[in-house]
Order: structure tokens, then C-alpha cells, then sequence
């Protein structure tokens, strides 16, 4: 019989492990076989969910269970407990179930282009695209996932304009910025400070800062203003120092009379940085401000009310004055920032490209004020049916877009359904907005708009909200646990935070015994001991014949914590699989190619020499400090010992010679693969280098096969680029916890709890300030920044917590945490919350635990399944073990590509140093000394350079240069890129010159052309192309 609720919207608060999954592919199957339309109901039902994997999850179990249904002697115990729901919630008979499964399915997979489960984002994008002529957007615009590349290109072309006619206020915004930069005593690395702050365009809740930053002017007047305004409340606080000081003065001896109290009345005058008396602190000592609030000096009540309104009006203009210099000192940053937003949008309108980020906004501008008949018209199709899931991570904007459209489901008492749990909302750095699903039914309104309020009423009417607290996943050891352990921390929540753990307590329902156990105790751990910690807890828990390597999951917070601990267990013999810990940049075996590739690209370089030798002999296991000492000797200079690094002997003795390790090579992947035959090490068999080669392969394919490129890709992507390993029942898994969000694991590690909480000086934030914007940390010492910084830090700690929450509750049946922390911090209070819980027993003083790790009881079925899912891991086979293939050339080969590249770069290293004639001897010793160069080069670029000025001398080319360029690149257009090797700006012309060293090509001729062309058009100046060919001493003038 059906039980089914008269409500419109039904809402449930899905705990972790409380069968989601199964109320939503529940209620989506409830819909679409209980309408008479069952063959073709599905077109007009929508689910969205929060990621890719999660939407085809989704897909996948509807499908799989519309087929059990369909054909129950294939379906398995999760169709069943569906099947038995359905029964009991619908009208349906067992018939008739099965009959319109079948159709149902056969329905979707022959219009599965109409089977809409989906993110909320690829939703959007159907939106956008049918209503791409309302928006001005090209039927055929490209959406852009990556944002950083399009800003990485943005600033591209504003550094390229940089000292050009038409930019010269930008120019001047980015000298300022970089003087307040010197001034304040910061490096600055321009491009990649302001990539980081340009990313504060993207996140939606910045978005009304970003209005009123596109809306703002900022003029040479404005940031002169700040400095005024700032002086005159300095001057104002000081000139009433002044007056009050008149007042007590005669005071002084009698009233005053120690020379401290003298001194801090004399400071109202004599110091003109605030009238401290020092450099920072509050107005008056606390002694001296609490005898003034008594009253203790015996003063007539003005002088005593005027010294302490003197501390008052200095907690006021000190706060006004840094928020008018805080202003001002990101003035220039927001300039930048707004001229960085409309370059964006301008390369975005002429590539016919929108980023991802844009598309919640877009959609607003869509639904604002129209009704969903008129969107379903545009659509072709009406939705009638709702699911949303994880919708605690939904955001803002994402969720207002969406109410139109669910708001029309339910005036017409259509089925639809929300599921979300405020506990597991993690995404806030993605805009996720959890608030929004704690006030389920209502509608989330902090800005009180009246329409929103009247809609709320019709979700309060037509919704109601339940609890899911039975937990399916976890032995009850582990529920309990976790029920005790959040009910304690959820109370030093805030108030406004405190209905995120209404939903807290769970039922266990799982059979089996569980058991949890933490080390807990204030110390540093240091990692070669946790390492050791966790290969022994490993170790015990595969002593249980039923428990593999695959069912233990190790959980971090960071990639990089999980990495170290990627790298310890492989080191120790463990097979490790993981999607964000296996880094290739750190592991041993790639530091040494990286290097090596280094030492190729700057052979004179002596310290990679060193850096090499050493790696080498450690990944053979042979480095030992005794012997690698004897690699070092030393010469005589100037009545001088000097020690250097012998690395002619040390590659002589490990590879027979020099020339067996500077091989030539055709291209970066034959130079990889030779070094490699040269180390004895096989590629196929070492997973992390391997793919490494990966990674220069299709370098290679995509870019250029030249090293120095290659190497500052890898540096730039050192922390995104990892060995992507397949999934093994043999290897143990590290992920970290966002990532483990949905999933469950019989064991789970957690290494650390002591998350970070706090925010650190580094950590900056767009805010308004005052009149006007600022990109700073929020500082105690301005009230609004103050009041930020709380808000922020109230939303950190819940985000912590909630990320414990997710941690904790993967575990089905053991659950093991280490908890080293500091005395103050979020492990120490978690620490306290163990400590307090007295089901909790110890038989060692740091060390708690409940339950006991019972082996694992399977049944012969089970033990047969497990047998035949027995995996292990894929390894490549050699190009010897493989069918003969002809080699392939990524570029025509070079006649001694080693000696003549080294040429090559080694000049035009030289010249790039050189800008006249007589700075020659002073560009070749600075080349040497950083490695450009090797010394049995420099005779003959010596002589090549001194051939090339001979020539510039007999033109008188080098007279009156007032700029050069060299080897400056040039944006030529969105996607192409020029780079002159010299450049020299005259009054009245400019001299363009290209090196090269080998033999006249045509492809030469067109290629200076173009550059003087392209100078032309930037300097408006006649242009003098010339190459010189240092091999054939020709100097040729176009």
C-alpha cells in the first residue's frame, strides 16, 4: 500500500551512511513507474548532482535496477530492498512493476540523450546554449574549464603592453605598484602575485565586491585623495594631542608624579607617530588607563574625561586611518584587478569562449523575472520532477536559479525531491552554501527581499523535511563513537551554526563488530614515525585472512601529507594506489631525471653537477659522505684554496665517460629514454617514472621538445602532475578527504586531526572597506575587518568540523586515528572531547579505543566473490617485448644537435648580456659563472661575439640606443607569440637582430620580416631587420 505524503517537496537530512543513494534512485523509480506515461516519463524528470562521477553513479544503479526489476532472476539484494520499497510505497503490483521496468528501460536506452541526471552546471549549459542569442553569446561558444589559463593569457598581453603609447596609465598603475611593493620591504614576483590575486574574479562570494569594482574609478585624484584623507585624521588625532596635553600639563609633579607618567603626558606632543611614545600598542598602558578610569590621580573632572576621551578618539582615527591606508596601499592592486576582469571578458568575447564561473550569473540574468513556462518553451521540453542531491554544496546563485523552475513542480503537487546533509558540506571554498539546506522548507533570505519571502511560503507549504537516522554503513563501535564524539564538539559551535548537527544522532543498523582506536597526546610526531606507526598498523590488520590491502583506506587533509606517506609505504615494499597523493615530482627516481635533464640544459653549471652525482648514488643505494668527499679537490687561485666538485671523475668512474652521459639526442623523449639505459634503470618496471615519460611525451607532442621548457612546465605542475595508478584489490588506498566524500572503506587510517583553524598573515580576502574595496588581512585593529575575520574563522572551524565528520564516518568496520597535536588547536580539542568520554577504555596513557578488531567472518558465496575480483596492477611491457614498429622522428634531426645547441644558447646567452661592444669580457664572466657557458666554449663565442660587434661597429649600429630588448616575447596575437633575439630603440628607427648558427634557411627570411613588421606596428618606427649567421661570419641586412 502506498504511504506517500500529500507534501510537494519532500526534503531529507541523509546522515552519512543512511542509504541516499537508495532514497533517491527510490523516489526517482517511484516516479517514473507510477505514471501512466511510465515509457516516456523519464524525459521530463531532471536529478543533479554535485560532481561528474556521482551523476553517473547515479545512472548507473537506476539502470541496473531498472534491469533487476525487469528481470528479476538477474537482480541483486540492492534491487531487491528497491523492489520491496516500491511495493510498499506505491500502489504498484509485483507485475506490474516488472512490466514497466522493462518498457522504462527500453524507453531510456533507445533516447538515452534524454535520460537527465546530471551536474547542476552541464543543466546550466543547456540553459545558456538555448537562450545563447538572449545572452549575446555565438550559437557556437566554447566553455572554459580551466580559469587559470585564460588569466595566465590575460596577463600575458597586459605585461606585453607594458611602456606602449596607448597604455601608458597602466604602466604608470604597475610602476606605483611595484614602488608600494619596494617600500614596503616585499619581494614581488609580479606576474605570478597577481594570477593569485586575479582568481578573487571567479568566486561567487566575492561577486558584489566585483560590481562595485567595475563600477569604481580609479584616478591619479582618488589615490591622492587617500593619502589626504589619511594625513588629515593623523593631523586632527594630533592636534587635539595638543589641546589635551594644554589641559594636563600643570598637572605634572603634582598630580603626575612619577617620570613615567611625565613622559606619557609629555609624549602627546613630543611624538609625532600618534602620540604613543612608541611605536604600536593601545593609547595608555593598562595601569595608566585603569588609574584614569578611577580616577586615582585626583584630576578636576574635564582634565580626567579629556585625557580618557583622548584614548577613545585614538581607537576611532587609528582604526579610520589604517582603513583609508589600506585603501590606498591597494589602490593599484584594484586598479590592476579591474583591468584584469575587463581584458578577461574582452578574450573571452573574441575567442567566443565563457568560463564555468560565469554560468550561475548568466542563468540569473536568464530567470530574473520570468516565468518557467516561457524557459521550458526555449527548451523544447518540460520538466516537471526534481531531485537534487548533495545539495549542501550547492550554491548561492545556483540555488536561486533553480527555485523558479521547482517552484512551478510544486504549485502543480508534482513529486520532488531534496536530499542533502549540512554535516558533510566541505565545499565552501566552491561556493557551497549549507545554510540554504538548514533552512529547508524556508527559503534562505539574509537580504530580507520581499519577493523571496512571499516564495518561501509556498516551500513552507508545500515542503516537509525528515531525518534519515538509521546508518547502514558502520558497526555500531563506530556510530556510537561518532554520535558521542560530534555531540560533544557540535556545542562550541555558535548559535547561528548549531542546527548544522540538529540532524546528529544515528541507529546503527550493520551486524557486524567494529572497533575504533586513537592515539591522542599533545607532541610532535615526527613522520618517519608515523610512517612506522601506520606500516605496523597495516601490517596487523592484513594478519586477518579476510581483510585485503584494497580495504584499508588511508585519509589525509593535504595531498602533500599524503604523498610523504605514499612515498614511506612504497619505499617499504607496499603497493599504494591513490588519484591525489602519488606525486611524480617527488619521488627519488624523477628528482634524478629532472636533474639530469637540468645538467643537460646548462652542462657549465658545476652545482648540477653536484646536485646529480649525489641523487645518482642514492637512488643505487650507494651514497655514502665518506666517499663522495673524495669527488671533491682544490686548486689555487690568487694565493686561495678553492674546493670544487670533480664531476669529470665521478662521471668517468660511475659511466666509463663523459660522452656516455651527454649523449646526443633527437628529442626530449630519445634523451629520457637513453639516460635511462644509461642509469640502468627500466622504465616499464618503475610506475612513477614511467609516467613521467608519459608526461614528456605528450609534452613533446603538444609544445616543443626543448629541455628548458619542458623543465619549468614540470616545476610549474609539480603539485598537480601524479602517477595515475588502476585499481588493485592488492594495493592500499590514500586519498584525501574531500575526495573520500560518498565513499566507505572497512578500514580507515587518519594520520592527523589537528587541522588548521587559524588564519595565517598570508591569507588575504577581497572586502569592502569603507567607501571603497580592499585585498588584505582582515586586521583586528578596523572594526569591519575585525567583525570579517570573525564571520571567517567561525566558518573555518565548521568547515574543519565537518570534514572530521566526513573522515570519521567512511569506516564500516575499523577506524584507527592518530591525534598528535599542540597544546592549543583544533586536535586539542578534539582531544578533550576523547578524554571526556568514558565508554572509551586504555590500557596505555595516550592510547583509547572500543570494541575489539574481531576478525572478519565471510561466507563461502562471499569468499568465491572475492576470489574471482582478485586484481593486480598493470605493467607496461618493454619496446623490446614488443612488435617491431618504425621509429618516429618529432623533428628533423640536427647534425650534432648536442655540440651545436649548447652553441647556441651559450651565445645568445653572451649577447643577451652584452649590450655594447666593451661589455663583452663582463657578459662572458657572468655566463660562465651561472653555467650558460662551459669553459671550453669560451674561446670560440669569445670570437664569434667579437666578429659579430665588428660588423655593428662598421654600421655604427650601436650608437644611440636609448632602449634594448633581448629575447623579449611578443604577443602577436590571442595565440601566437614572438620573441626577437636583440631588439634596439632609437629616436627615429629600430635595429631588430636574429642569431643563428647554422646554415642559411629561407624560413629565415620570413621570419625576421615578420618581426619588423610586428615592430613596426607597436613603435610606429621604420625597422632594420638583420641576421647574422655565426658559423658563416654573415651579416646580412634585408
Amino acid at each position: 500500500m502506498s504511504t506517500n505524503t500529500a507534501k510537494a517537496l519532500q526534503i531529507y537530512a541523509a546522515s552519512a551512511g543512511s542509504g541516499k543513494t537508495h532514497r533517491l534512485v527510490l523516489e526517482y523509480l517511484k516516479i517514473l513507474l507510477s505514471d501512466s506515461n511510465y515509457r516516456q516519463k523519464f524525459r521530463h524528470i531532471v536529478a543533479m548532482t554535485f560532481t561528474n562521477k556521482a551523476a553517473n553513479e547515479m545512472k548507473e544503479r537506476i539502470l541496473q535496477t531498472l534491469s533487476g526489476l525487469a528481470h528479476p532472476q538477474t537482480a541483486n539484494s540492492k534491487t531487491l530492498a528497491l523492489k520491496a520499497d516500491l511495493l510498499q510505497e506505491t500502489e504498484l503490483t509485483e507485475q506490474q512493476i516488472q512490466q514497466r521496468a522493462g518498457a522504462a528501460l527500453q524507453g531510456i536506452l533507445h533516447h538515452y540523450e534524454d535520460f537527465h541526471i546530471s551536474t547542476i552546471d552541464k543543466f546550466n549549459l543547456r540553459l545558456i546554449r538555448s537562450f545563447s542569442r538572449d545572452l549575446d553569446l555565438p550559437a557556437d561558444f566554447e566553455v572554459v574549464l580551466n580559469e587559470k589559463l585564460v588569466l595566465d593569457e590575460v596577463l600575458d598581453i597586459l605585461i606585453s603592453r607594458l611602456g606602449q603609447p596607448d597604455a601608458q596609465e597602466l604602466t604608470k598603475w604597475m610602476l606605483a605598484y611595484a614602488k608600494t611593493k619596494v617600500a614596503d620591504g616585499e619581494s614581488w614576483d609580479f606576474k605570478k602575485s597577481l594570477l593569485q590575486f586575479a582568481e578573487v574574479l571567479s568566486k561567487e562570494r566575492n561577486a558584489s565586491e566585483v560590481a562595485q569594482l567595475l563600477q569604481t574609478t580609479y584616478s591619479h585624484e582618488a589615490y591622492e585623495a587617500y593619502k589626504a584623507n589619511a594625513a588629515q585624521v593623523k593631523n586632527e588625532f594630533l592636534a587635539l594631542c595638543v589641546k589635551v596635553h594644554a589641559q594636563a600639563a600643570p598637572f605634572k609633579g603634582t598630580h603626575f608624579k612619577t617620570a613615567t607618567e611625565q613622559k606619557r603626558i609629555d609624549a602627546f606632543i613630543e611624538d609625532k607617530n600618534w602620540g604613543l611614545g612608541k611605536q604600536t600598542g593601545p593609547f595608555y598602558a593598562p595601569t595608566f588607563l585603569k588609574a584614569l578610569q578611577e580616577n586615582k590621580h585626583d584630576l578636576p573632572a574635564s582634565v580626567n574625561e579629556a585625557l580618557l576621551g583622548l584614548s577613545t578618539a585614538f581607537e576611532q582615527s587609528f582604526a579610520a586611518y589604517l582603513l583609508l591606508e589600506t585603501q590606498r596601499k591597494n589602490f593599484y592592486n584594484m586598479a590592476l584587478l579591474q583591468y584584469v576582469a575587463q581584458q578577461t571578458k574582452a578574450l573571452m568575447s573574441a575567442q567566443q569562449q565563457i568560463r564555468i564561473s560565469e554560468f550561475n550569473q548568466l542563468i540569473s540574468q536568464l530567470v530574473q523575472g520570468e516565468q518557467a513556462p516561457y524557459i521550458y518553451e526555449r527548451l523544447g521540453i518540460r520538466y516537471e520532477h526534481f531531485l537534487l542531491d548533495e545539495f549542501q554544496d550547492t550554491s548561492r546563485l545556483q540555488w536561486v536559479n533553480m527555485i523558479p523552475l521547482l517552484l512551478e513542480a510544486i504549485s502543480y503537487e508534482r513529486p520532488n525531491l531534496i536530499v542533502g546533509d549540512a554535516k558533510q558540506s566541505i565545499y565552501r571554498f566552491n561556493n557551497g552554501l549549507a545554510e540554504q539546506f538548514v533552512a529547508l522548507p524556508r527559503l534562505y533570505n539574509p537580504e530580507n527581499d520581499a519577493q523571496m519571502a512571499l516564495t518561501s511560503q509556498r516551500f513552507e507549504l508545500s515542503g516537509h523535511k525528515k531525518s534519515l537516522k538509521d546508518n547502514y554503513r558502520s558497526a555500531s563501535q563506530i556510530v556510537d563513537f561518532n554520535n558521542a564524539l560530534f555531540e560533544s564538539l557540535s556545542k562550541e559551535l555558535p548559535p547561528q551554526q548549531l542546527d548544522f548537527y540538529a540532524d546528529l544522532k544515528q541507529n546503527p543498523q550493520s551486524k557486524l563488530n567494529g572497533f575504533v582506536q586513537i592515539e591522542s597526546l599533545v607532541n610532535d610526531l615526527p613522520d618517519e614515525l608515523l610512517h612506522a606507526k601506520l606500516l605496523q598498523t597495516i601490517d596487523e590488520i592484513l594478519t586477518d585472512k579476510f581483510l585485503r590491502p584494497c580495504d584499508i583506506c588511508i585519509l589525509t587533509e593535504t595531498n602533500k601529507k599524503g604523498n610523504a606517506i605514499a612515498l614511506a609505504l612504497t619505499q617499504a615494499g607496499k603497493q599504494v594506489v591513490s588519484q591525489d597523493s602519488l606525486l611524480l615530482y617527488a619521488h627519488p627516481l624523477v628528482q634524478l631525471f629532472i636533474i639530469y635533464l637540468k645538467k643537460r640544459a646548462k652542462p657549465a653549471n658545476s652545482t648540477l653537477g653536484k646536485r646529480f652525482a649525489e641523487a645518482y648514488l642514492r637512488v643505487k643505494g650507494r651514497f655514502e659522505v665518506a666517499s663522495f668527499m673524495t669527488y671533491f679537490k682544490t686548486y689555487e687561485k690568487e694565493g686561495k684554496s678553492v674546493r670544487y666538485f670533480d664531476e669529470t671523475a665521478f662521471f668517468t668512474q660511475e659511466f666509463g665517460s663523459i660522452d656516455a652521459l651527454f649523449m646526443p639526442y633527437e628529442h626530449l623523449f630519445d634523451l629520457l629514454q637513453k639516460a635511462a639505459t644509461c642509469f640502468q634503470i627500466n622504465e616499464t618496471q618503475e610506475p612513477y617514472v614511467h609516467h613521467f615519460f608519459d608526461v614528456a611525451f605528450q609534452y613533446q607532442l603538444n609544445r616543443n621538445a626543448e629541455l628548458l621548457p619542458f623543465i619549468e612546465y614540470i616545476e610549474q605542475h609539480k603539485d598537480k602532475l601524479a602517477l595515475q595508478m588502476p585499481e588493485s584489490t592488492e594495493a592500499i588506498r590514500i586519498m584525501t578527504i574531500h575526495k573520500a566524500k560518498g565513499l566507505e572503506f572497512p578500514v580507515v587510517l587518519i594520520p592527523s586531526l589537528d587541522f588548521r583553524t587559524e588564519l595565517l598573515g598570508y591569507n588575504k580576502f577581497l572586502m569592502s572597506a569603507g567607501e571603497g574595496l580592499a585585498y588584505a588581512y582582515p586586521s583586528d585593529s578596523i572594526p569591519e575587518f575585525k567583525a570579517f575575520k570573525e564571520k571567517e574563522l567561525a566558518a573555518i572551524f565548521l568547515d574543519k568540523l565537518n570534514l572530521l565528520y566526513v573522515a570519521l564516518t567512511r569506516p564500516e568496520l575499523r577506524l584507527y586515528i592518530w591525534n598528535h597535536h599542540k597544546q592549543k588547536g583544533f586536535g586539542a580539542q578534539i582531544h578533550r572531547q576523547i578524554t571526556s568520554l568514558t565508554f572509551l577504555q586504555t590500557d596505555q596513557e595516550y592510547i583509547y579505543y572500543y570494541g575489539a578488531p574481531t576478525p572478519l567472518e565471510l561466507s563461502k558465496e562471499d569468499q568465491a566473490k572475492r576470489a574471482a575480483t582478485k586484481t593486480k596492477f598493470y605493467h607496461p611491457m618493454a619496446l623490446s617485448d614488443q612488435l617491431w614498429y618504425p621509429s618516429l622522428a618529432f623533428r628533423t634531426p640536427q647534425e650534432e644537435l648536442a655540440t651545436d645547441q649548447f652553441f647556441g644558447l651559450a651565445f645568445h646567452r653572451v649577447l643577451s648580456l652584452c649590450p655594447q661592444p666593451e661589455a663583452l669580457p663582463a657578459a662572458l664572466a657572468q655566463a660562465l659563472e651561472e653555467g650558460a657557458m662551459a669553459k671550453d666554449q669560451k674561446q670560440q663565442i669569445q670570437e664569434a661575439a667579437e666578429r659579430f660587434w665588428s660588423h655593428v661597429k662598421a654600421q655604427k649600429l650601436h650608437l644611440d640606443v636609448i632602449e634594448e630588448f633581448n629575447e623579449q616575447r611578443i604577443i602577436a596575437q590571442l595565440n601566437q607569440i614572438k620573441q626577437p633575439d636583440k631588439v634596439w630603440r632609437k629616436a627615429n628607427e629600430l635595429v631588430v637582430i636574429d642569431f643563428k648558427t647554422g646554415l642559411r634557411q629561407t624560413h629565415h627570411l620570413k621570419q625576421i620580416t615578420q618581426y619588423a613588421q610586428l615592430l613596426n606596428k607597436i613603435f610606429n618606427l621604420p625597422v632594420r631587420p638583420i641576421l647574422y649567421y655565426t658559423q658563416l661570419d654573415l651579416f646580412l641586412e634585408l
